[in-house]
Parts: structure tokens; C-alpha cells; sequence
């Protein structure tokens, strides 16, 4: 029988904290609740314009990760270095564009696949 695991996005609670401009609720915070309640692996979104989750938290939780980080970026040099540099257990690109408030469009992989 395959196993089923858990992956818990922790993005929108940081959206939160720096939407009220404070430092709570705290992403890092959520993420280990999450995997003291079960959750095999972490998901967040380093926005190029940080909307949400912010440099500091990527490495802030790849010092205090249980489980695997799962980390979406956009296909851009600076988020390919970070990426490099973070070392997360899985790196899934997802297309972005700063006027959108939630992804509507997919990646073109014809355009980026020369990088």
C-alpha cells in the first residue's frame, strides 16, 4: 500500500504578520506546530517582491525544520541563488507576476527552458 504524506503551506501566515506589519503570527512558529501535529513536509513561497514569506524565514526554518522544506520560487537568477544556497529538500518553480494576487497562469517552459 503507498503512504500518504502531509505537506502544510505556511505562506498565508505571513501574509498576516506583515500585512499588520507585527511579528505574529510567526511562520516558523506555525511550521513546527504543524509538524509536532503530523505534517511531513513545509511549503513556502519566497516571493520576489516577499509578499508573504520573507528571506529571513527561509533560513530561520532551515535551521529549525524537523521534516523537508519544500521550497516554491519563481524561475529568476536571484531565487535560483537562493535556492542554491538555502539547500531545501525540494524546489518546485512556479510562475509568478507582481500584479497577481494568486497564480492564474502556468510556466512557459519554452521560454525558460534555455536557462
Amino acid at each position: 500500500m503507498n503512504s500518504v504524506y502531509l505537506g502544510v503551506n505556511i505562506d498565508h501566515i505571513a501574509t498576516l504578520r506583515n500585512v499588520r506589519r507585527e511579528k505574529y503570527p510567526d511562520p516558523v512558529h506555525a511550521a513546527g506546530v504543524a509538524e509536532k501535529a503530523g505534517a511531513d513536509s513545509i511549503t513556502i513561497h519566497l516571493r520576489e517582491d516577499r509578499r508573504h514569506i520573507l528571506e529571513n524565514d527561509l533560513y530561520l526554518l532551515r535551521q529549525t525544520l524537523q521534516t523537508r522544506m519544500n521550497l516554491e520560487i519563481a524561475v529568476s537568477d536571484e531565487m535560483l541563488k537562493i535556492a542554491l544556497n538555502a539547500k531545501p529538500e525540494s524546489v518546485c518553480f512556479v510562475p509568478e507576476k507582481r500584479e497577481e494576487l494568486t497564480t492564474e497562469g502556468g510556466l512557459d517552459i519554452k521560454k525558460i527552458s534555455s536557462r
